[in-house]
C-alpha cells in the first residue's frame, strides 16, 4: 500500500515502479494522471470498487501491455490511455456510455478494438495515431464519427459505419493510407473537411444522396480512387 497515495478513496498517484499492479478495493476512482510516466508498469488490474477513472491517468505509461476495466466503468475519460505505446488490446465493459477525445492516441500496438453497443459517443482523435489498428467495430448507437477520430491509423483497411451516423466530422480518417473502401450510409447528411485526405489505398466510395455537404480537401490526395 505504501506506493498508493490514497485520499478519500482516490488513487490520486501511484509511487512505485513495479511491472503488475493490482489496485486495492479501497480505491473508488483513479485520478487524473495517477499513473503518468510510470514506464515500468506492463499491466494493471481494476477492482470493481473503482467506478471512475481520471483524464489521462496512464498517460505515457510506455510499457503498459494489457488492462483489465471493470464493469463498475461507465466513461472512459479525455486521454485515459493517452501514448500507452505497448497496450495491446482492451475490453470495453458494456456499460460504458463515452469514450473521451484521444483516449487511445499513440497506442501504437493496438491492433483491433470492439466498442459496445452502451457507447453514444466516441471523442476527437480517439484513436489517433493508432497506427497497428487494422479493424474496428463501431456500434449502431454511435451517431457522429467526430473529428479526427481515427487520424493517421495508417493499418486501418476496413470499416462499417453504421446507420445511424449522420456526421463525418473533419479529418474523421485523414491518412489512412490502407484504407481500400467505404461505404457511407443513408443517414449521413455531411463529410467534413479532409475527412479522406490522403487514404492512398481507397480505390471506391459510395456516396449517398442524403449527402448535403462535401467539404473541401474531403478526398484530396486520395491517388487510388476510381469511383466516387
Amino acid at each position: 500500500m505504501k506506493d498508493f497515495e490514497i485520499k478519500k478513496g482516490i488513487l490520486v498517484k501511484y509511487h512505485g515502479n513495479a511491472k503488475n499492479v493490482v489496485i486495492p478495493d479501497v480505491v473508488k476512482e483513479i485520478g487524473a494522471f495517477a499513473f503518468i510516466f510510470r514506464e515500468n508498469l506492463e499491466s494493471i488490474i481494476i477492482p470493481n470498487s473503482v467506478q471512475k477513472i481520471g483524464r489521462y491517468a496512464f498517460d505515457s505509461c510506455n510499457s503498459l501491455r494489457t488492462v483489465t476495466i471493470p464493469d463498475s466503468i461507465t466513461e472512459i475519460a479525455e486521454g485515459t490511455f493517452y501514448n500507452c505505446k505497448s497496450l495491446e488490446s482492451i475490453i470495453i465493459p458494456n456499460l460504458v456510455t463515452s469514450i473521451g477525445d484521444y483516449t487511445f492516441y499513440g497506442c501504437n500496438n493496438l491492433t483491433s478494438i470492439t466498442i459496445p453497443s452502451s457507447v453514444t459517443k466516441i471523442g476527437r482523435y480517439a484513436f489517433d495515431s493508432c497506427n497497428s489498428l487494422r479493424s474496428v467495430t463501431i456500434p449502431d448507437s454511435i451517431t457522429e464519427i467526430a473529428e479526427g477520430t481515427f487520424f493517421n491509423c495508417e493499418s486501418l483497411e476496413s470499416i462499417i459505419i453504421p446507420n445511424l451516423i449522420t456526421n463525418i466530422g473533419d479529418y474523421a480518417f485523414h491518412v489512412c493510407s490502407n484504407l481500400n473502401s467505404i461505404t457511407i450510409p443513408n443517414s449521413v447528411t455531411r463529410i467534413g473537411n479532409g475527412a479522406f485526405y490522403c487514404c492512398k489505398g481507397l480505390t471506391t466510395v459510395i456516396i449517398p444522396n442524403s449527402i448535403k455537404s462535401i467539404s473541401e480537401n474531403t478526398f484530396e490526395y486520395c491517388s487510388g480512387l476510381t469511383s466516387i
